[in-house]
Formats: C-alpha cells, sequence, structure tokens
C-alpha cells in the first residue's frame, strides 16, 4: 500500500477513529529526536528544576496537567464536530 492509499483511507475515518489512530501512532514512536534536540531539551529541563529549586518558579502537578490537557483536547473535539455541522 502507497503512503498515498494509506492517507486516503485514514482520512475517511470518521474523526474519533482518526484521533484513535494518531494517537496509537504517537505512542509508538519511542524516539524522534536528534541528538542536539535531546541535549537543547534535557538543558531546558535542568533550568526548569533549577528555578523551582530556588523557589523562582513553581510546579504544577501532574494531576493538573493532565487534567488541563484533556479539557483543551475535549474542547478541541467539540469545537471540530461543531464546524462540521
Amino acid at each position: 500500500m502507497t503512503m498515498a492509499a494509506l492517507e486516503k483511507q485514514a482520512l475517511a475515518l470518521p474523526a474519533a477513529s482518526r484521533v484513535r489512530l494518531v494517537e496509537k501512532i504517537l505512542a509508538s514512536i519511542t524516539d524522534f529526536t536528534t541528538p542536539a534536540i535531546k541535549r537543547l531539551w534535557e538543558a531546558e529541563l535542568e533550568g526548569r528544576v533549577k528555578e523551582i529549586r530556588e523557589g523562582k518558579a513553581e510546579g504544577i502537578s501532574a494531576e493538573k496537567v493532565s487534567a488541563t490537557a484533556r479539557r483543551k483536547v475535549n474542547e478541541a473535539r467539540r469545537l471540530s464536530s461543531a464546524r462540521r455541522k
């Protein structure tokens, strides 16, 4: 199957199925970054941890981040479905 045929089939799926497919594809990618990008992210993370430890910034719990992300995804889905009507 060609990429064009696969893309055509995927885009013909209902929106919810396309979202599930994208989530599965993204979850299957374990390492998609270059060494340079990885070093930059590590430096960014180290800087953020340092700011939190020094009291210059405040961390956000994983639960709060996940809840916010879920809310935004659900809002985007509602907006997307409203546009199709």
